[in-house]
């Protein structure tokens, strides 16, 4: 009995200073309140607050991808008007190179021009002389039967025969025609260098002429030794041999896959 009475008088000590505490709490709890009444706090106060707070948020995450979105523009728009930067400086490099190419052209059509023209004085100069240079050969080649060669514009030569063209020739008096425009030609560029050239070579212009003519182109050539010092005459006829100063037979050794050059028994000796 006597315990029981301890424990009652125990409780009831540590109720009068749960009781004693419940006050305190209370008293600070009014306290509280009231000065949160002088501040003019409210839970809808708070929760209007707390709205804003929200909505600033939601702002400000806009705000953020609104700015991601325009620096993704500006770039963008950087990058465009680089682009047109660079296709109005192409453009630009291609107006002043078409402007060059231009003027090019106009230089070159000119020049053209020029040089034809040139060329037509040249051929009105130098045809008439050529022509006169290759009909005194051809009558020396021909022994007199032609005496009369001329050129067109494009320097195909006619044989004049008794003031009158003769348009149909055998093959043989055609080498015969080329022959003297060859020689010709080589003539008047020697005279032109003013100084003889010092090398003729002539490669088988025998073939197509009889013996008269090679004979004659032989006596032609040993006239004009003043001219042209030295000529070598390729061929495969036997019969200009005796008519030559200097023989070289050029033999080939199919074996040995060389050529080799012998001179003729003649001037060996």
């Amino acid at each position: 009995a006597s315990a029981a009475a301890e424990r009652a008088t125990d409780l009831v000590g540590r109720a009068a200073l749960a009781e004693q505490d419940l006050s305190r709490r209370e008293a600070t709890t009014r306290e509280l309140r009231d000065r949160l009444a002088g501040l003019g706090w409210s839970a809808e106060a708070v929760e209007a607050v707390r709205a804003r707070v929200r909505e600033a948020e939601q702002k400000v995450r806009q705000a953020e991808v609104g700015r991601a979105r325009a620096t993704g523009e500006l770039t963008g728009a950087l990058a465009e008007r680089a682009e047109l930067t660079r296709r109005k400086e192409e453009r630009q490099r291609r107006l002043e190179e078409a402007e060059r190419l231009k003027d090019e052209i106009l230089l070159l059509t000119e020049l053209d021009r020029a040089l034809g023209d040139l060329r037509t004085d040249l051929n009105a100069a130098l045809r008439p002389e050529l022509s006169g240079i290759a009909s005194d050969l051809l009558r020396d080649l021909t022994t007199g039967r032609y005496t009369d060669l001329e050129l067109d514009e494009d320097y195909v030569a006619t044989v004049i025969e008794e003031s009158e063209a003769k348009p149909v020739i055998s093959g043989g008096e055609e080498d015969v025609v080329n022959l003297a425009l060859r020689l010709a030609i080589s003539q008047m560029i020697a005279q032109r260098a003013g100084q003889p050239l010092s090398l003729l070579v002539l490669d088988e212009v025998f073939g197509s002429l009889d013996e008269e003519r090679r004979g004659a182109v032989l006596d032609l050539l040993r006239n004009l030794a003043d001219r042209f010092p030295q000529v070598i005459l390729i061929t495969h006829i036997e019969s200009v041999r005796d008519g030559v100063d200097r023989v070289i037979r050029l033999s080939y050794d199919a074996e040995r896959g060389i050529a080799s050059a012998v001179a003729d028994a003649r001037d060996a000796a």
